[in-house]
């Protein structure tokens, strides 16, 4: 092999590092909260996507906003007014520049509403206490 076409393989493996990687990794769970014995009424797909930047150098990533996987997971469930979410598949997709990585979440699910449970119960107001 001659010695420039080595470099030139270095060089652009060294860029497509530095600019443009792309990774993702997958993952599945059940629902958000417990299931058992509970009897449940789907209401329909949802998805969603957020997005959130870190700073990365060599190792080590630093973020420059917390990752907003709560948020995501409540914006769901209150698209379709749900009690919770079940069969979740999620996904994550990274497209690094230089030193910024930005880092994309999405989550796929299906809305679920508990048969007899009353969303928003109005309480009656306690009785005032008489004082000593």
């Amino acid at each position: 092999m001659p010695l420039p076409f080595v470099r030139i393989l270095v060089v652009t493996a060294f860029i497509g590092i530095l600019s443009a990687c792309a990774t993702s990794s997958a993952g599945l769970s059940t629902s958000t909260v417990p299931m058992a014995d509970k009897k449940y009424t789907v209401l329909g797909p949802v998805e969603g996507m957020k997005y959130w930047i870190t700073f990365d150098v060599a190792i080590i990533g630093i973020p420059l906003k917390s990752p907003p996987i709560d948020i995501l997971l409540e914006e769901l469930q209150k698209e379709k007014e749900a009690d919770a979410l079940i069969n979740l598949r999620y996904w994550t997709d990274k497209y690094i520049f230089l030193f910024l990585t930005l880092n994309r979440l999405h989550i796929s699910a299906e809305a679920v509403r508990f048969d007899g449970v009353v969303s928003n119960p109005v309480l009656p107001p306690e009785p005032k206490r008489k004082g000593r």
